[in-house]
């Protein structure tokens, strides 16, 4: 594909709904002609191959991070180091393809049949060339990783850059995803999609002032938020909102006293309830005995609190509930209010293909008051 038939499809995808996206002073999910969306374009002959015509390769494009992809045979073996870029091959039906993935890459469940390249949850460059891969597809964050990169070079394995922080640069991730693995078509069907879709719940939106703060990890483990430049805040900014924490750029560090001081209107945690059950775990009204015939359990703590000897505690209370305990974040606004929601992280932080389910998720807590 050339660089003028590339604009081209942006272009068209674009005016798709530009009289929708033209009235709303929100973000847009429609790519500009000039915009993120290109990043993805088909390169020219000046690669890294000058001399090269671009017709003679089977795979020519340029990554997210600018550089030239380049292979004289179609992509057949991937391994795939970000969650996000493995949900979207899996929707691109390129699947197959995947032949190593990290630890984190868990969805869709046909992914779980993939060999690991992690150990101990890190990446490991022996792994990773052992799977013998075409590309390596990998974040903007991984690709910083020195000791990787030179594994891949010494064994003649191309690396490809994704870096998708919010709706057009997703649609450029797809772009690259779709020509790297030869499925052009299915891309802009999902872009197209995604770009319908998103238009249609636009027109429910309207601008707030209220901030939203999104709890990555509890004070326990050291408390992280999703600043500014993240895909998460660009999510909550489609939604008309604001990310407490927007004025940051970034995975965050941050204190108790900075929400508090900060008091959020909303509170969104990826720390899920510790009594929560699966469908699968959930029991049927006959098999639930009668309120009067339930022993209570054993580890029932005693009126003074404590548990009985030989029982097991309790499980500690997390998630929204935990949130709402915490003492010294009573005067929050969002504590206050009981306006402090779950929301799977895989969901909120990654840019794929599940960014509807994400932003429906996020319209029902925002707009609903509904736990997703």
């Amino acid at each position: 594909m050339s660089n003028h038939s590339l604009r081209l499809i942006c272009l068209a995808l674009a005016l798709l709904l530009t009289t929708v996206s033209a009235a709303c002073a929100l973000p847009s999910p429609v790519p500009v002609e000039d915009g993120a969306a290109a990043a993805a374009s088909v390169a020219s002959t000046a690669g890294t191959n000058p001399s090269a015509n671009a017709d003679s390769y089977a795979v020519n494009v340029t990554d997210m991070a600018g550089n030239a992809i380049q292979l004289s045979t179609a992509v057949s073996s991937i391994v795939v180091l970000d969650p996000a870029d493995c949900e979207l091959l899996y929707a691109l039906g390129a699947g197959d393809m995947v032949v190593g993935r990290t630890s984190e890459c868990d969805y869709p469940d046909a992914v779980n049949l993939i060999p690991f390249v992690t150990v101990e949850g890190k990446t490991d460059p022996d792994l990773v060339v052992m799977r013998a891969p075409q590309v390596v597809i990998l974040s903007a964050e991984q690709a910083q990783d020195t000791a990787l990169l030179s594994a891949l070079g010494g064994a003649g394995i191309l690396p490809v850059v994704t870096n998708a922080t919010d709706i057009n640069s997703l649609y450029s991730a797809i772009t690259l995803l779709g020509a790297v693995t030869n499925h052009v078509s299915e891309a802009n069907t999902l872009i197209s999609s995604t770009i319908t879709s998103l238009a249609e719940l636009q027109k429910k939106i309207t601008p707030h002032e209220e901030t939203v703060y999104l709890e990555l990890s509890p004070p326990a483990n050291g408390l992280t938020t999703a600043g500014g430049n993240t895909f998460a805040s660009s999510l909550i900014a489609l939604l008309g909102f604001h990310n407490e924490f927007e004025d940051q750029s970034g995975l965050l560090a941050i204190t108790q006293d900075q929400v508090i001081g900060r008091s959020p209107d909303y509170i969104l945690t990826t720390a899920a309830a510790a009594s929560v059950r699966t469908a699968e775990e959930t029991a049927t009204p006959d098999e639930t005995p009668a309120p009067e015939s339930t022993p209570a359990p054993e580890n029932t703590p005693a009126p003074d609190g404590t548990v009985p000897d030989g029982a097991t505690p309790a499980a500690p209370v997390t998630g929204v509930d935990e949130i709402l305990a915490r003492a010294d974040w009573q005067s929050i606004d969002a504590v206050a209010a009981k306006r402090v929601y779950y929301l799977d992280a895989r969901l909120l932080t990654r840019a794929g293909p599940r960014v509807l389910d994400a932003l429906n998720a996020l319209y029902a807590i925002l707009y609903e008051g509904k736990q997703p």
